[in-house]
């Protein structure tokens, strides 16, 4: 599954919001990915952004159905570097607990069962069978994730040589 979309507001804050379907223990660095590819694009000239993670398991193991990040300093939690950045990891696994009808209605549209909250809701349900129903874009989407796989074992397989290269410089014999 791809689900990215980056989106900009009125005021000018960014939005990118993925989807995350496999638990690798690495939400961190994912999230330091992303932030740092908006901040290379976007962000001086922007107002704040927000990272949002769409997982379909609990990362932390709570329960909570949203986790919210920021930075802050280390001996004296209550200052807050004032960085712009807010990341936030909706858990597809949470269990409600007073959070707000929208959240878990799209904890509920992770989980795929129809969610009939308001027009926007029914909006994202609409194009997200529309596209999956539509055989021109599922082969652009296969064609895209073909790509990039070639292009990841491309990359691993030119890793790969300059490192054998370079310890054969250094004298190390594979």
């Amino acid at each position: 599954m791809r689900f990215d979309i980056l989106v900009e507001d009125y005021e000018h804050n960014l939005y990118d919001v993925e989807a995350q379907t496999t638990d690798k223990k690495d939400l961190g660095w994912r999230m330091r990915y992303y932030a740092a590819k908006m901040d290379q694009r976007y962000t001086l000239d922007k107002g704040k952004t927000y990272l949002i993670f769409l997982c379909n398991f609990d990362p932390e193991g709570e329960g909570r159905i949203k986790y919210t990040y920021h930075t802050y300093e280390d001996h004296n939690k209550s200052k807050q570097l004032q960085d712009g950045l807010e990341k936030i990891i909706i858990n597809g696994k949470g269990i409600p607990n007073g959070e707000s009808a929208d959240q878990v209605g799209l904890v509920n549209l992770i989980n795929a069962p129809p969610v009939h909250l308001n027009a926007i809701f029914d909006e994202i349900q609409t194009r997200i069978k529309d596209m999956n129903e539509d055989p021109e874009w599922r082969d652009k989407m296969i064609d895209y994730e073909t790509r990039m796989l070639e292009k990841e074992q491309e990359a691993e397989e030119k890793g790969m040589q300059k490192g054998i290269a370079s310890a054969t410089v250094s004298g190390i014999k594979n």
